[in-house]
Parts: structure tokens; sequence; C-alpha cells
């Protein structure tokens, strides 16, 4: 819920970067990094709102949405020490772009203004640059918020580039397999021995044009997707719960691993997954 003051707040927001803005603030410092990905999966991560408290759990606790577009988004974030911010993220695409605003709460009028620069198909220069609505009193304090600005936008790049690698792999499986012919696929494939499989690990496996995931639970052999249908994420990253739920790691979409049902119907369900069988000693995978 959004308080009136809040409601007010975000009433009043442009959502078009102001360019001219930058010289009514106080300029702190920037941090710069190249990043072994596309533009166009940074300039998705910018939009993706989803991920803030899943990804990047050690600095936001919660996030619920007020707004989104093409413009960018704007959200109440909990923050794991207790309170909640409201930031908006507006977004210049032609000119890859981006202004992140604390519209109330710890931080409230920081602004980080990040350009993303392309240097080859899959690389990429950022440049983070850090301002607040006024000079502190005291230039000590500038500095010691300049350290922790350098140091969280360090972690969440960390975190974030795992994210957009394996969105981009995900991708790229997507595309390979889409060229394979798939008619040809027998309906049973044999993984080997049983017993040589790793009961405590999570086994992935390709087969007739995607990826499952393979793993001991409750006693018994599953095989699920291990592919988020929202955007691809890695469900073979995630661990099964006792109700027999598992989460994907970049937004929290819950599935029941024996139907492949979304919890709570927020996406589509899972695809297909073949039945585990044990013969002979052997593990198969049939549909």
């Amino acid at each position: 819920m959004l308080s009136d003051q809040e409601q007010a707040i975000c009433a009043g927001r442009s959502n078009i970067v102001n360019y001219q803005r930058i010289n009514d603030l106080h300029y702190v410092g920037h941090y710069t990094r190249r990043l072994p990905v596309s533009l166009t999966r940074m300039m998705e991560n910018a939009h993706d709102w989803e991920h803030l408290p899943h990804v990047h759990a050690s600095s936001f606790s919660a996030i619920d949405l007020i707004d989104s577009g093409p413009w960018g988004w704007r959200a109440k974030l909990g923050v794991p020490s207790g309170g909640h911010q409201l930031i908006d993220l507006i977004v210049d695409m032609d000119r890859h772009y981006w202004v992140s605003t604390v519209l109330s709460g710890m931080g409230q009028g920081t602004e980080i203004h990040t350009q993303a620069t392309r240097v080859d198909d899959q690389t990429i220069d950022i440049d983070v640059r850090f301002y607040l609505p006024d000079a502190p009193a005291d230039p000590a304090i500038g500095a010691v918020a300049l350290q922790y600005l350098r140091g969280q936008y360090t972690q969440l790049y960390d975190e974030d580039v795992g994210l957009m690698e394996g969105r981009q792999s995900a991708l790229n499986d997507r595309q390979r397999w889409r060229q394979v012919d798939q008619t040809g696929s027998k309906d049973t494939l044999c993984l080997g021995q049983e017993d040589t499989l790793d009961k405590a690990a999570v086994h992935s496996v390709e087969w007739r044009g995607h990826r499952y995931a393979l793993r001991f639970w409750k006693n018994q052999w599953i095989a699920h997707s291990a592919v988020c249908p929202h955007l691809l994420g890695p469900l073979d990253a995630g661990t099964v719960a006792d109700d027999g739920t598992i989460t994907c790691p970049w937004h929290g979409y819950a599935f029941d691993v024996q139907t492949g049902e979304n919890i709570g119907g927020q996406c589509k369900a899972l695809a297909k997954a073949p039945a585990v069988e044990v013969s002979g000693g052997s593990l198969y995978l049939t549909t």
C-alpha cells in the first residue's frame, strides 16, 4: 500500500529522462566496468524489476510493482534491514541510458545514472554515475557514500552477470534445438547404470529439443524441465521443497515438479517431462 505522500510523489513523476536535471545535482563519483554480455541483455535486465529480490536478496527483500512500461518501472522495495524504498528506473532505450532514483526511504534523493556502450556483440562497457540532491556538509560523508555505492554496484553487477549470461545461454540452446530435427528421436533414452549416478546431485539431460533435470527425490528418480517458461531461468539450480515445489532463482516463480503446473497461475506450466524408469539396473527416460 502506498501512503498519500507516496501516491503524490508517483503522480508527479515523469517517465522521460531529464538530462538537464544533472546540472542541479551533486556528483559524488562513478563506477565503471566491462561486462561480458550483449547490449540487448543489458537493456532487458534494466527493465526486469522482478529479479531484484531474488537475484539481489542481500540488497532487496521484496518488491511491489506500481507501474511499468517501455519507459521503465516504478516500485516499492523492501530492504533486508527493514523499511522500504520507493524507487523508479526510467530508461532511454535509444541512448542505452537509464536513471534510478530513490524517491523515498533510505538514500532518498539519490540518483544513479547509467550509460551502457557496446564494445562488440557480447561485450559492453557501463559507466554508473552517482548523484546526491545536495553537496554534503562534510566532504567525508560524500566519500563514505561513494565507497558504499561502489561496493553495492560491484555486488549487483556480479549477480546480474550470472543472470544475463544464463539468459543468453538458454536462448542459444533454444535456437540450437530448433535447428535440429527431432522427428527421429527415440521414445526411450538410457542414462546408464543407476549405481553410477550420484543421488545427491542434479543431472542435466538434453533430449528431444529440451533440457531436463534428473534428481533423486523422496526415494525415487524424477525428471522435470530445467527451463523456467517465464524467461528461461535455470530450474536445475533450484531445490525441490518437501511439498514438491521448485522455485526459479531468477524471478521466484514456483512450480509443482510432478505436474509442472505453476503455483498461482502467473505463467505457463513447465514443459512436460519424460517418465523415469529403472530396468535391469539402468535408468531410462521414456515418453
